[in-house]
């Protein structure tokens, strides 16, 4: 479970360094794991689940059902062709 706060394109606000920079490292761990296991069928797939209501966001956000719901749609949809990507639970693809 990626975040949107890793992607280094898209940071328009700063702050937050050691979360950040852990999801970050995240995304690189999961685009390594794209290509050491193309060769065995197996997909990867790096997800931000959108703004959750918990305590991080003051209870700000989508409940845990719906977000989960999202999420098994986007691991359903899961394959080798798009493998290693970065995708919102919502269904589209995040900037690097």
């Amino acid at each position: 479970m990626s975040s949107r706060v890793g992607s280094i394109e898209d940071n328009s606000s700063g702050g937050y360094y050691a979360y950040r920079a852990s999801k970050t490292a995240l995304n690189m761990i999961g685009t390594n794991l794209k290509h050491d296991l193309l060769s065995r069928g197996v997909a990867v797939g790096l997800f931000h689940p959108g703004m959750v209501a918990t305590d991080m966001t003051s209870g700000h956000g989508a409940s845990h059902v719906d977000v989960a719901k999202n999420l098994v749609n986007r691991i359903d949809d899961m394959d080798l062709q798009n493998s290693g990507g970065f995708w919102h639970a919502e269904g589209y693809e995040l900037p690097w």
